[in-house]
This record gives C-alpha cells, sequence and structure tokens, in this order.
C-alpha cells in the first residue's frame, strides 16, 4: 500500500470557523438526540447561503408502486443536448436527513454541472433497518433511468453521487446493480467522507492503515456516533453492501472519485477503499481535504467548500461525459 502521510492538525479555516461559532460541535446520544441534533445543523447553515435563483427547477413526485418519494432538480433552462442524470443520496448516517437537508448543495451541482439529479427520500432506520433504505436508492436508480428522457437527460449517463450514509449507499447501489442481470448501471459513482467498512470487519491486511487515535477530536461526527448508527442500521458487520471494502467485485464499479477529509474518522478507510478499488482493478481516484472534518462542506461559508463543490461539478462532467 501506498504511504500516507496522516493528519494531525486542523486547517486554519476551520479553526476560525468554530471560533466564530462558539467552539467545536458533535452529534451524540441516541437515535432522537441524533436526529435532533442534525437538524438543528442544518438550520443553523441556512442563515449562510447564499440567495436562490431561478436556474433550478425542482419537483417532488411519489413513484408508482409503492410509497417512495423523490425530488427532481433540473436546470430552468432547457438544454440543447442530453444532459447527465445522478441519485443523489443524503447524509445522517442511514437514521437522519432528507431530500430538504442537502438542498443547496444539489442545486449548485444541478446549475453548474449541468446535471439532473433525483434525490429519493429513502427509508431510515431504526424504524426501517438495513437493507430497506439501499432497496428504495435501487428502486430510485432503476426508476430514474427509466424516465431520463422526461427530464432532458440520458440513462446512458447515470451516476451515483453522495456523501457519509449517503455515499456509502451510492457505492453500494452501483454494486448492487453491477450483479442484476439486464439491470441498467451507473457510469460514475461520486463518494465524499463516507464509512468503507465497520471496524470489527477490516480485513487484516489494512490494519495497520487504521489510526482510531487519531480522530478523538473530530468534529460533527465522531466513533461513538458512529457507532450507534451502525447499530440502528442493523446491517451485518460483514455485509459487502454495507462494508463495502469487503466486496469480492469492486473491480466491475464504474469510474469512482472519492473525497476524504483529513480530521474525519472515516479518513482511513476511504484510503483503504482507494487501495482495494485499484488492487481490483477499478478506475479510482482519491481528493483527500487535509485538516477538514467530515462533511465540512455543508459550510457554505468556507473556501474549502467552494472548493469541493466547484470541483465536484467537473468530476460529474469529467466522469460521465469523457470516455
Amino acid at each position: 500500500m501506498a504511504a500516507e502521510v496522516l493528519p494531525y492538525s486542523y486547517a486554519e479555516e476551520w479553526l476560525q470557523f468554530e471560533q466564530l461559532t462558539g467552539g467545536r460541535f458533535n452529534l451524540t446520544g441516541d437515535i432522537p438526540s441524533i436526529r435532533a441534533q442534525f437538524l438543528g445543523l442544518f438550520d443553523n447553515m441556512k442563515a449562510m447561503l447564499p440567495l436562490p435563483n431561478n436556474a433550478v427547477s425542482k419537483i417532488d413526485l411519489q413513484l408508482p408502486d409503492g410509497d417512495l418519494r423523490v425530488r427532481i432538480y433540473y436546470p430552468t433552462v432547457k438544454s440543447e443536448v442530453l444532459l447527465p442524470i445522478g441519485l443523489y443520496l443524503h447524509s445522517g448516517g442511514w437514521v437522519a436527513g432528507g431530500v430538504d437537508y442537502e438542498d443547496h448543495i444539489c442545486c449548485y451541482l444541478s446549475q453548474h454541472t449541468p446535471t439532473v439529479l433525483v434525490c429519493p427520500e429513502y427509508r431510515l432506520a431504526p424504524e426501517h433497518p438495513f437493507p430497506a433504505g439501499l432497496n428504495d436508492c435501487i428502486q430510485a436508480f432503476q426508476w430514474m433511468t427509466q424516465n431520463a428522457s422526461t427530464y432532458s437527460a440520458s440513462p446512458a449517463l447515470a451516476y451515483t453521487i453522495g456523501g457519509s450514509a449517503g455515499g456509502n449507499l451510492a457505492l453500494a447501489t452501483a454494486l448492487k446493480l453491477s450483479s442484476i442481470p439486464g439491470s441498467s448501471a451507473p457510469k460514475a459513482v461520486l463518494a465524499s467522507c463516507t464509512s468503507s467498512c465497520e471496524p470489527s470487519a477490516i480485513p487484516d491486511k489494512y490494519r495497520e492503515a487504521w489510526h482510531p487515535e487519531l480522530f478523538l477530536d473530530s468534529a460533527f461526527l465522531d466513533r461513538a456516533c458512529m457507532q450507534t448508527c451502525f447499530e440502528a442500521y442493523g446491517a451485518p458487520p460483514t455485509d459487502p453492501l454495507f462494508s463495502v471494502l469487503l466486496h469480492p467485485h469492486l473491480g466491475k464499479l464504474p469510474r469512482t472519485y472519492l473525497v476524504a477529509c483529513g480530521k474525519d474518522p472515516t479518513h482511513d478507510e476511504l484510503l483503504m477503499l482507494r487501495d482495494e478499488m485499484e488492487a481490483q482493478g477499478a478506475q479510482v481516484e482519491l481528493k483527500v481535504y487535509e485538516g477538514y472534518p467530515h462533511f465540512f462542506f455543508i459550510v457554505p461559508t468556507l473556501k474549502a467548500s467552494t472548493e469541493y463543490l466547484d470541483i465536484l461539478a467537473r468530476k460529474i462532467q469529467e466522469l460521465v461525459l469523457e470516455s
């Protein structure tokens, strides 16, 4: 495995943000507490968001043959060419979040890529444990590709994208679809700051790359919160559609762009996933934002957040539109 420079300190920009907002924040407690704190975190960001514009239109739909609801984002001015179409999977540790929480991110990507995005309101644990949420994502992807032309998009330019739990679901959805005969499959996967393996299931060959002691001061998310979410999700630790690092067919994944955060407990898992994907022959690129915590890019005033979104939009174009 290639040697990596391990992170030890926060970026100055992040420390300044914490100073301005009253200190370090972490999600803690049981699932109801985590849900309430998660909602509060995103509510606190609303005042920092730029004013909305009419460049992107949105529509909420109930999918046929079930209760699954999706929100669709598409450029208001109709494109002269068929656009990429992405399944955007929200964060929240499989137990929190929804299509409203990351609205500003979806609007930005839809406008600046440009792309159509379909965001499912997938079922949450513990009320609906694994694999309920994943099954919703698969259903949404299949519906999305069947109906892409309605939104001036091409099913041949489909991809999955998400951060945190959404990144895990983006990878798992692509892996599951690759095993379904005759099913459409994504042309690319973009996954940010996501868990790739339950700690007890990390293979021996990667144990030396596992450094949980470096992330005891992590902001937003720590290992205790992650474990609470893991237990609520209810996936077996070695299930390869949860601990995707263990999947025997990572080489079947399409071109993949991974983002890790240097002060994030998922950091090491993404380095392991990158190495395992390369070992299995997958085309994968990893970018690390050293000194930034888990899901930092929800803070719209950070220069690093602007960079993250700009690069993400470019990567969608690169992975999906360039052969």
